[in-house]
């Protein structure tokens, strides 16, 4: 099956999307995409996304950002869209939009929905029909968009923020109907640091692994341990 992703909003300018507690919307749905994007691509499917790099922006204003993320899945030729994003408003959990409550889109969208609910523990809002949205409007083949959990609500940030892989991962259950295998989770910082020097990416271990030590629950630890996860799961 030809997939496109469609990591949702654009790294800068207008329409970056919602932020909360330290995270960006646009940031949130490039991590979860790219890891769903080496899942399918690792179960035989062929797979397109709208940014190939977190610094991509689609369009230069919101009205032609949308048409143009349509436009790409649609001169592909892609069999199914699928768009990820945060939610934000003041709510909480999970839920899943599509242009009609009828055909593959939707039965795909409601397993999506189950496997986010179920594997995250998150609060479900449904699967809501939303023929308003452009890029489900506009799209020639089945699509839909899932807003993953909402940004601005501490407990649903805090899963956006160390849980991305989760993410994707439920996502993908409920469009294969499989589990993607686990990989080995990385939290030793000695660990972490020796690998990055291993393979030549930081040439100041000691100084890398001091900084991480003073503050093992901040920024560098966490955004360490997911950029080499992340180049783990695709063999780099």
């Amino acid at each position: 099956m030809k997939i496109f992703l469609d990591a949702g909003h654009n790294y800068s300018g207008l329409g970056t999307g919602a932020s909360g507690f330290g995270l960006r919307e646009e940031m949130v749905s490039f991590a979860i995409a790219s890891r769903l994007c080496a899942l399918l691509k690792d179960a035989g499917h062929t797979v397109k996304m709208s940014r190939e790099k977190l610094e991509d922006n689609v369009g230069k204003t919101s009205r032609e950002s949308i048409n143009l993320r349509a436009k790409m899945a649609n001169e592909w030729g892609a069999d199914l869209f699928v768009s990820i994003h945060c939610n934000a408003g003041g709510g909480k959990g999970a839920e899943t939009l599509v242009y009609s409550k009828l055909g593959g889109a939707s039965e795909m969208a409601n397993k999506v929905q189950n496997a986010l609910v179920k594997n995250l523990g998150l609060v479900s809002r449904g699967v809501k029909k939303r023929p308003d949205l452009g890029v489900l409007r506009l799209t020639k083949c089945d699509a839909f968009l899932v807003e993953t959990a909402f940004i601005d609500d501490e407990n649903d940030a805090w899963l956006l923020k160390t849980e991305p892989e989760k993410f994707a991962d439920a996502i993908f259950e409920g469009m294969t109907g499989v589990k993607p295998k686990k990989t080995e989770e990385l939290s030793e910082i000695h660990d972490i640091v020796w690998e990055y020097a291993h393979r030549g990416l930081v040439t100041d271990s000691e100084g890398m692994e001091e900084e991480m030590r003073k503050n093992p629950n901040g920024r560098l630890y966490w955004l360490a341990r997911k950029t080499l996860q992340y180049i783990r799961e695709r063999n780099a």
